[in-house]
């Protein structure tokens, strides 16, 4: 019985080397250490945009994606291109976006397809593929409206507002009123005090969203 009992131990523990060396090999592959890449940030909130968004001529801690970012204490990531179109935006989603595993996304985008003249139809349906990928992995969407003094259209309230709707986002309105021109150096682009402004107004309305994915 005892010559059992120790053989039973003797396999026991050749078991138990067999998968300490497994586990050694999985973890610490031969010749690559054993340190891991860290996986992308989660938890974040994605500022997915145009020249508005990037802080046009500013550094980008004084812009608001970074102002918002301090004021509810969550990390921001502003993805802001100067002269971005939608179709920019969707085309650089997975990249920009979704590859951050973001909580919360604000979309701003569409006055330089005003400008470049793109219908307003496929500024519409890209919008619609911009939120519809995002709301489909969990993170929770904030589209961004405003009108320019100037430039014909209402900036898309319209359709913002029924997009908001069927893909259950949420949309602020009017966000350049009182902003631009008025605190801007070039009648488009918001300065440093605009950008402030503009953090004042989407604290308040980003603060309940980003409780939870």
């Amino acid at each position: 019985m005892r010559g059992v009992t120790r053989r039973a131990i003797l396999l026991a523990l050749a078991g138990l080397a067999v998968a300490g060396a497994v586990l050694v090999l999985t973890v610490c592959p031969r010749g690559h250490g054993c340190r891991r890449k860290a996986p992308p940030p989660r938890g974040v909130i994605v500022f997915l945009g145009d020249s508005i968004t990037s802080g046009h001529g500013l550094p980008l801690e004084v812009a608001f994606p970074a102002r918002v970012g301090e004021a509810l204490g969550v990390p921001t990531i502003n993805a802001g291109i100067s002269g971005d179109r939608t179709s920019g935006g969707l085309g650089r989603l997975d990249r920009d976006v979704l590859a951050l595993h973001p909580r919360l996304v604000v979309v701003e985008l569409g006055v330089n397809d005003i400008f470049g003249g793109v219908p307003r139809v496929e500024t519409v349906d890209n919008l619609r593929a911009i939120v519809h990928r995002i709301r489909a992995t969990g993170a929770r969407v904030l589209l961004v409206h405003f009108r320019l003094g100037g430039v014909a259209g209402d900036g898309y309230r319209a359709d913002l507002r029924a997009l908001a709707r069927d893909e259950g986002a949420t949309l602020i309105e009017d966000i350049l009123d009182g902003v631009v021109p008025e605190l801007s150096g070039d009648g488009l682009h918001p300065n440093e005090t605009g950008h402030a402004r503009i953090a004042e107004r989407l604290v308040p309305v980003l603060r309940p969203l980003v409780g939870g994915r």
